[in-house]
């Protein structure tokens, strides 16, 4: 780590691929931070709208033994999961093989025996886990292009595609966005969750709104 990233943010990488025109690998503070299309999705920002989110929905109280989830970027949600659940085994999925290339190199995430990290689609994915019978205790839903969230997240038939994969006990976390067009997204799949679950919560922070819900 340099000295300099204190004064300011240092460029460690910029690429692309063929999923994100633009990949940003900064330290700042000390600290890596990862840009995707120019939007953060890693660093300090990132992780406390997730350690809110977390203590909002008293996430660490939930006893999960294995988990899903839904996009890698610079791993913040899966290193969240390992700190309260030391134990839980988790399936992480990415479309984006530079991201998670980025995610082991940099911010050392790597496949062991608690953490699988798989290269798919996400939607792809969910539906090979229904048809291998596969149940997880929680399931994470932290998928983005950029600034971007991919429609198919709001809609029925994934949300319950999802909820076929909850083990009885499982929770599914959703982080959404809530501003200008997505404001009446995150409405609509408010609605959606609510027709699907009994135990529906949400949480808005900055420009995210997350959703946390429970059979």
């Amino acid at each position: 780590m340099s000295w300099k990233s204190y004064l300011f943010p240092q460029t460690i990488l910029i690429t692309s691929s063929p999923h994100n025109y633009h990949i940003r690998v900064n330290e700042e503070q000390g600290k890596m931070k990862l840009l995707v299309n120019r939007s953060p999705q890693s660093g300090a920002y990132i992780e406390n709208l997730w350690k809110h989110a977390c203590k909002h929905f008293s996430i660490q109280t939930q006893q999960p033994t294995n988990a899903l989830v839904l996009g890698v970027g610079g791993g913040t949600v899966i290193s969240l999961l390992s700190g309260y659940f030391p134990k839980i085994k988790q399936t992480c999925v990415d479309i984006d093989k530079a991201i998670i290339d980025i995610a082991q190199k940099y911010f050392n995430i790597r496949s062991d025996r608690y953490i699988h990290i798989v290269q798919a689609d996400a939607k792809l994915y969910v539906k090979k886990l229904l048809g291998q019978n596969r149940t997880f205790d929680c399931i994470i839903v932290d998928l983005s292009v950029g600034p971007h969230i991919p429609s198919f997240i709001e809609q029925k038939q994934f949300i319950v595609q999802l909820k076929k994969l909850l083990s009885p006990k499982g929770f599914l976390c959703i982080n959404y966005l809530r501003e200008k067009e997505y404001k009446m997204k995150s409405d609509h799949l408010f609605v959606t969750l609510t027709s699907l679950f009994s135990t529906v919560k949400d949480y808005g922070i900055a420009l995210n709104r997350f959703f946390f819900v429970q059979c």
